[in-house]
């Protein structure tokens, strides 16, 4: 549709239009306050961002993008009695033809605004609200779905004229960017969301690392055993710290040299140790280095501390290890042994082996894992496939 001149009143509401879309793509809460000033510009009591399903006859009042949706002007019983019932009487969806991803409609284009008093859609839901006219920006459509923010208002008002759809018109491609940019941040949060809560499925804690070696994030598990063993603990900064003196110095070389080997200054396999307390309490500390990656705020992950109690014993996988990597029984041992914290030289001694032959089962059990290193043969075990279907 060619684009009407705005009056002055029209445009002076732009900027501050404009400006609240962009706000609400960042921060979904904010889109009610854009409602409320769109439909103040538009001279219109109710509207509603929404999700109408063309195929099923069905509407998503949450937008279809999550916690999306926002209404306003329109009562809790009036939007549900729509969703249930009134969105199959609506006669303006009738042509699904005329709601293309990027136009503006108007209810007196869509049905006979002479017969609209006729209608159930009118008599039931639309006069007892004191509604007569719509328009919609129909801001994208997929899938047989559209997309929309619609304003609607009462007959006494009149028809929307050319110069306020012509107002709509140009607050469509600012609404089709922040739609977009809402879709890409809802996915990236669906995604890091599903992320942790893996992490946080480890029968290990977890914690990761930045380039400064600072706590990007920790399981919940990561910080059960560090304040129950007393051991380490995260500092105000951000900083893991160890409570001994000798462990202290053991882990900040190891996080440094990790953080290291990560932004590919330096190569460091790994380092694993024990810390002990004067009480007898254990933890297992295995740091290792990992691929960097960068937000686009330059926040780099660089490290990781895989943190379990020697004295809790992870259930066997022994058969799920074998089945997954082709491990042979004393390699899939191995590999258990070293899950639970246990060295090569510990395996080794309870095994009744000599260390030769320990290290001639790793080897072969890590060329099955796809590894050299025995910092990467753990870690890549306890976040593989295998932890992820144990459970306590």
């Amino acid at each position: 549709m060619a684009v009407a001149h705005l009056p002055l009143m029209l445009q002076e509401r732009l900027p501050a239009l404009i400006a609240a879309i962009y706000e609400s793509a960042l921060e979904p809460a904010r889109w009610q306050g854009f409602l409320a000033l769109f439909g103040a510009a538009l001279r219109s009591p109710a509207s509603v961002i929404w999700a109408n399903d063309f195929a099923q006859r069905t509407v998503d009042l949450d937008g279809g993008f999550g916690t999306f949706g926002a209404s306003q002007g329109f009562a809790a019983a009036e939007l549900e009695s729509f969703a249930a019932h009134y969105c199959q009487c609506n006669v303006w969806l009738q042509d699904q033809s005329l709601h293309r991803p990027g136009t503006v409609v108007n209810s007196s284009t869509l049905f006979p605004d002479r017969s609209l008093p006729g209608t159930e859609w009118y008599g039931d839901w639309l006069r007892p609200q004191d509604l007569f006219y719509s328009c919609a920006a129909v801001v994208d459509n997929q899938h047989d779905r559209s997309f929309n923010i619609t304003v609607v208002r009462p007959h006494a008002v009149g028809a929307y004229s050319a110069e306020e759809l012509g107002l709509v018109q140009q607050l469509m491609p600012h609404l089709q960017s922040a739609f977009a940019i809402h879709r890409r941040l809802y996915r990236t949060q669906a995604l890091l969301n599903a992320s942790l809560a893996v992490l946080e499925d480890l029968p290990v804690g977890v914690v990761l690392l930045d380039e400064r070696a600072a706590v990007m994030h920790a399981s919940s598990r990561a910080l059960r055993l560090m304040e129950q063993s007393q051991l380490m603990y995260r500092a105000a900064d951000e900083s893991l710290q160890a409570t001994n003196a000798a462990d202290q110095r053991w882990l900040q070389k190891a996080m440094r040299d990790c953080v290291a080997t990560g932004l590919g200054k330096a190569l460091h396999h790994g380092r694993a140790s024990r810390f002990t307390g004067l009480a007898g309490q254990q933890l297992q500390v295995m740091v290792s280095p990992l691929p960097v990656h960068s937000s686009p705020y330059g926040e780099r992950s660089a490290a990781m501390l895989l943190i379990s109690d020697p004295a809790l014993s992870i259930p066997s996988l022994q058969d799920l290890l074998r089945n997954l990597y082709r491990l042979t029984l004393a390699e899939a041992q191995l590999a258990q042994a070293l899950i639970n914290g246990w060295t090569l030289q510990e395996f080794a001694e309870r095994q009744g082996l000599s260390i030769h032959t320990a290290r001639s089962q790793f080897k072969s059990a890590a060329v099955k894992v796809g590894v050299g290193r025995q910092a990467d043969f753990v870690r890549v075990l306890l976040t593989g496939p295998a932890m992820l279907r144990w459970r306590e």
